[in-house]
């Protein structure tokens, strides 16, 4: 059975998802908030950034796979692995394991890894209204590469007029 990827990502107007790599998330609505923990409720296991994992604290996630570079071998403790993709494969892992539904939450290097390697089959964006002019981007790849994305839903979250885009990734 094909696994399912949704990948999850809180933005100012301008493609920030954070000020700096250490930055909490707590410029997001409280409508996006609870999209995003109704949403983690329905998934078998959260890919995250390690920066991301520090900065979100104890959830009660299922599982997470937390992805680090900081490992040579994948570690686990209770429900959490750490590991490092770029010395085993990630979807052997999840195949293993038998995860059928992923949600991506993070960071930029996260997001650019899960999308090069073709572990993402849709998006949700939700666009709070900010600018603020300098910060993590979305996506961090280092190469220039174009992903063609289908539009599949809009809804406006709040009076604030927080929004929330759905994509799906064409292949």
């Amino acid at each position: 059975m094909k696994i399912k990827y949704i990948a999850y990502v809180a933005s100012s107007i301008d493609g920030r998802i954070a000020k700096k790599n250490n930055s909490d998330i707590d410029w997001t609505s409280k409508e996006d908030s609870e999209f995003y923990q109704n949403s983690l409720k329905k998934v078998d296991v959260v890919i995250v950034g390690h920066n991301t994992y520090r900065l979100a604290g104890k959830r009660n996630w299922k599982d997470a796979i937390v992805l680090t570079s900081k490992f040579h071998i994948p570690k686990v403790k209770g429900n959490i692995t750490f590991f490092n993709p770029k010395r085993y494969d990630l979807k052997k892992l999840l195949q293993e394991r038998n995860y059928k539904k992923v949600a991506i939450i993070g960071g930029s290097k996260v997001y650019d890894f899960c999308l090069r390697n073709k572990m993402m089959d849709e998006i949700f964006v939700t666009i709070e209204p900010y600018i603020f002019t300098n910060g993590i981007s979305m996506f961090s790849g280092s190469t220039f590469k174009k992903y063609k994305l289908h539009l599949h839903s809009i809804k406006v979250l709040n009076k604030k007029k927080t929004v929330l885009l759905r994509y799906l990734i064409k292949r």
